[in-house]
C-alpha cells in the first residue's frame, strides 16, 4: 500500500511479508521510524545491506532514530536504541530485510 495523498502515511509492504510476524513487524518499524520516506537515505541503507550480502563488506551496524541495525551476511539483528521499554532484539534474514528495503525504495519514490 502506498500513500495516495500527502496526508496519508506510507505502510511498508513487500513480497512475502507476513503481518504479525515479529521480524517482519520490526523491519516495518525500521522502515517507518528510522529509514523514513527519505529516498536518498533508503538508498544508502539498501546499498550497505547489499554490500554485506555480496561479501563486499563483512557487516554493517547503524544506530538510527529508534533502532540499532546490525547487518550480517545471513542474519541481521534489530534492537531498540533505548531498552528501557524492555523490547527484545529480533533477528531477521538479511535477504528479507533487503527485499523490504527494495520495495520501500519503490514505494517512497513515487
Amino acid at each position: 500500500m502506498t500513500a495516495s495523498n500527502d496526508n496519508e502515511a506510507f505502510v511498508p509492504d513487500w513480497p512475502g511479508r507476513i503481518v504479525g510476524n515479529a521480524g517482519h513487524d520490526q523491519i516495518c518499524a525500521v522502515l517507518v521510524f528510522d529509514v523514513q520516506a527519505v529516498p536518498d537515505w533508503a538508498g544508502q541503507v539498501l546499498a550497505k545491506v547489499e554490500d554485506v550480502i555480496s561479501g563486499k563488506s563483512t557487516g554493517w551496524e547503524m544506530a538510527m532514530n529508534a533502532h540499532i541495525l546490525n547487518v550480517g551476511m545471513e542474519v541481521s539483528d534489530i534492537s531498540p536504541v533505548y531498552d528501557d521499554a524492555g523490547d527484545p532484539s529480533v533477528q531477521v534474514k538479511t535477504q528479507e530485510l533487503r527485499t523490504a528495503l527494495v520495495a520501500w525504495c519503490k514505494q517512497i519514490d513515487r
